[in-house]
């Protein structure tokens, strides 16, 4: 019963991932790429749209298929922490692709008609680096969480089979 629980545990969060990571920033993306307020046209002059899309959907498939694993992985075995591991660090790697597709600075020109009213620019690089200071931490307490599951595997592994056994008895 509880390999059958992982697994759906496993699908559910492979889906919240793939909602956060690759179908809410691809429709803001889309939405923001040509946007009109209050007659005023107000167009995404990022050449890189297709690069940035890119990057988000490459690292979502990676991130979704990890969660899978770590997330339908027994609790504290060696593949739930390597996966906990390698999770952290292609979310590292999907904040740091924001950076260098070009979607941290944003540019984004005004136009009324045909004439150019000006540009307005976002610049997001400093929120980016906020968020790879706590991924820094994460992964360290994940890290912390596979050497001690890799160091105490015997001991774990004793007691997941003393609670089955009892479990049993009962």
């Amino acid at each position: 019963m509880s390999r059958f629980f992982n697994i759906i545990k496993g699908i559910i969060y492979m889906g919240v991932y793939i909602v956060t990571t690759m179908v809410i920033p691809f429709l803001t993306f889309t939405w923001v790429r040509n946007l009109s307020i209050l007659g005023v046209d107000i167009v995404l002059t990022q050449h890189n749209y297709e690069n940035i899309i890119f990057w988000i959907s490459a690292f979502g498939l990676l991130i979704s298929a990890t969660a899978f694993f770590n997330y339908s992985a027994p609790k504290q075995s060696i593949r739930k922490g390597t996966f906990a591991l390698v999770q952290i660090l292609l979310n590292c790697l999907y904040i740091w692709s924001y950076k260098f597709s070009g979607a941290t600075e944003i540019r984004f020109e005004i136009v009324f008609e045909i004439i150019n009213l000006g540009f307005v620019s976002i610049n997001v690089q400093n929120m980016v680096m906020l968020y790879m200071g706590v991924y820094f931490l994460t992964i360290v307490l994940k890290g912390y969480d596979f050497f001690d599951f890799l160091l105490n595997r015997k001991t774990i592994r004793e007691k997941r089979y003393k609670t089955k056994i009892g479990g049993n008895d009962l």
